[in-house]
């Protein structure tokens, strides 16, 4: 009986204990003070909803969950939070008055802004909430765990002003370029940047959206166009070095001009012939340049039009034949400069 009396209290403590881990575990909980954020009053003091997207999430863990992906879960609850406030921004808004900010000298249909419009009501939580601040705070107990997430207006504002910047300079780009139907995408991707910014930025949010500029690369593209219609009804024979021209039909293409396969049909003919030049290596890596003669030739008038030659960028890859490659594909915008005033007429 002795024993028994001495076993019992001994093993009552041994299993009230906790181990090294959890002991240290929870004294962590506990010195952890509760965060400002918990309090609905605190948060809307410290984080002012004219200048911040706020989310906040909370649920009890039970022992049998996994608690790193229980907190990764409730924290993408809480970014999503913030995802959803902004939809409802978007859709609180009048369509026809974000609309109109976003029109742009009717070279965007209707069709288009709707669709656009409705892609941007979706926007989710992942893709479009950058410098998020996230934070997790687990009670005293263990048992119940908070998750905050907060990002400000501003950083949303000059991160989708910054998208727009590129996207507009990439637009620019393909236009000198005379990838038009690449530069109309470029401008459409901008739209639901442009509905967003003027969401989280309402005093400089249309300012920033470029309208202008955006309309000033729209009348750039249609004069592209239009010169292109005027010459569409001449016919080109394209020939020269393999992968230059497939570029050159591709760019002709784009801007509505009729190739032929037949040589003896064709309005002009555009020569294109290249060269491996400037052929080096240097740790292992081949450079090369590639060096194109230009012809442009009036078939009817048996006039050389455009004579001339370049050379293009510096281009490097594992093998010479990589290289050259690669060369003769980035000359393909330089050949493309040589003629296309020729071909388009000065715009």
């Amino acid at each position: 009986m002795f024993y028994l009396i001495f076993l019992i209290p001994l093993l009552a403590s041994c299993a009230s204990a906790p181990t090294p881990d959890n002991k240290q575990a929870a004294a962590n909980i506990q010195e952890t003070p509760s965060p400002c954020w918990r309090n609905e009053s605190c948060r809307a003091n410290s984080y002012p909803e004219n200048e911040w997207y706020l989310g906040f999430a909370e649920d009890t863990i039970s022992h049998k969950t996994n608690a790193a992906e229980f907190r990764s879960l409730l924290e993408q609850q809480a970014r999503g939070k913030i995802a959803e406030s902004i939809r409802m921004d978007v859709s609180s808004r009048t369509e026809i008055e974000t609309k109109s900010e976003l029109r742009s000298g009717g070279g965007l249909s209707n069709e288009t802004i709707n669709k656009i419009f409705a892609e941007t009501i979706k926007i989710n939580a992942g893709a479009e909430l950058v410098n998020t601040f996230t934070d997790l705070y687990q009670d005293a107990n263990g048992k119940k765990i908070y998750a905050f997430a907060a990002v400000k207006k501003s950083d949303l504002a000059a991160y989708y002003a910054q998208i727009i910047e590129l996207n507009l300079s990439e637009a620019a780009h393909n236009i000198s370029l005379a990838k038009l139907s690449e530069a109309k995408k470029n401008i459409e991707s901008t739209v639901q940047y442009r509905t967003l910014l003027l969401i989280v930025d309402a005093k400089t949010g249309l300012e920033r959206s470029q309208n202008e500029r955006v309309n000033e690369l729209l009348k750039e593209i249609a004069a592209v166009k239009a010169s292109a219609a005027a010459v569409g009804a001449k016919m080109f024979f394209v020939a020269g070095t393999d992968i230059i021209v497939p570029g050159l039909q591709a760019i002709l293409h784009d801007n509505n001009i009729r190739i032929t396969e037949n040589q003896k049909e064709a309005d002009y003919i555009l020569k294109a012939d290249a060269n491996v030049c400037n052929l080096r290596s240097n740790n292992g890596i081949h450079y090369a340049n590639a060096c194109v003669k230009i012809v442009l030739t009036n078939t009817k008038t048996n006039v050389n039009e455009v004579t001339t030659s370049i050379t293009g960028p510096k281009e490097g890859g594992l093998s010479a034949e990589n290289a050259g490659e690669k060369a003769f594909r980035s000359a393909i915008p330089d050949v493309w400069a040589k003629v296309k005033v020729q071909i388009l007429g000065d715009l």
